[in-house]
C-alpha cells in the first residue's frame, strides 16, 4: 500500500512540473509594428463643364526606392526600385520623428516625408518583454509626386493596418 501512495506522489509531482514548465523562453507575438503606406492615384477627367469623374485606383508604381534618412544624409536602403504599391517603414523606438526619402519612379525626384509620433512601451509578455507602439502626430511631405496625404490610422498597433495613403499627381 505504500508503494501505492509514493507512486501517485510521484505522478502527482511530475504532472506539477509538467503544468508550470516555464513558457517564458517562447515569444510569438510580434514587438513592433511597421507603419503601411499605400499608393493611390487619382484619374480624374472632366465630363462637362459641371462633372467631374473621380477613379480612385490602387497605383503599382514601377521603380519604388526608400531610404532612412538621419542628419540629412541617406542612412539605410529600405526599398530599391522595386514594382510596388505599398510600402512599409518603421519608426523608430528611440525617437519622436523620422524622415524617409520616397522615390516611385527612377526618373523623377523624390519626395521627402517626415513623420512626428509619440511612443508607448508596452508590455507583451514575460518572453517577448516590452514591445513599443505609436501614435502618429503630423505627417509632412514635399509634393514633387505626392499630391495629397491622407492619415487612415493613427494609431500604429499593427502592420495589418494601413495608416496612410499617399496620393500622387497622374504623369
Amino acid at each position: 500500500m505504500r508503494t501505492l501512495y509514493q507512486i501517485l506522489l510521484a505522478c502527482a509531482v511530475l504532472a506539477g512540473m509538467i503544468a508550470c514548465e516555464n513558457e517564458t523562453k517562447v515569444c510569438d507575438q510580434a514587438l513592433r509594428a511597421d507603419f503601411r503606406v499605400r499608393f493611390q492615384r487619382d484619374s480624374a477627367r472632366r465630363i462637362n463643364d459641371t462633372t467631374i469623374l473621380h477613379n480612385v485606383r490602387d497605383t503599382i508604381m514601377p521603380k519604388v526606392s526608400v531610404y532612412a534618412i538621419n542628419n540629412g544624409v541617406n542612412m539605410d536602403s529600405l526599398y530599391k526600385k522595386e514594382p510596388l504599391k505599398e510600402i512599409f517603414l518603421p519608426f523608430s523606438p528611440v525617437a519622436d520623428s523620422c524622415i524617409f526619402a520616397l522615390r516611385v519612379d527612377s526618373t523623377l525626384t523624390p519626395d521627402t516625408l517626415r513623420f512626428k509620433y509619440s511612443r508607448t512601451k508596452k508590455f507583451i509578455s514575460p518572453g517577448c518583454g516590452f514591445g513599443t507602439t505609436f501614435t502618429l502626430d503630423t505627417v509632412f511631405t514635399t509634393r514633387h509626386t505626392i499630391d495629397s496625404v491622407v492619415i487612415n490610422s493613427k494609431a500604429v498597433t499593427s502592420s495589418n493596418d494601413t495608416h496612410l495613403t499617399l496620393f500622387f499627381f497622374n504623369q
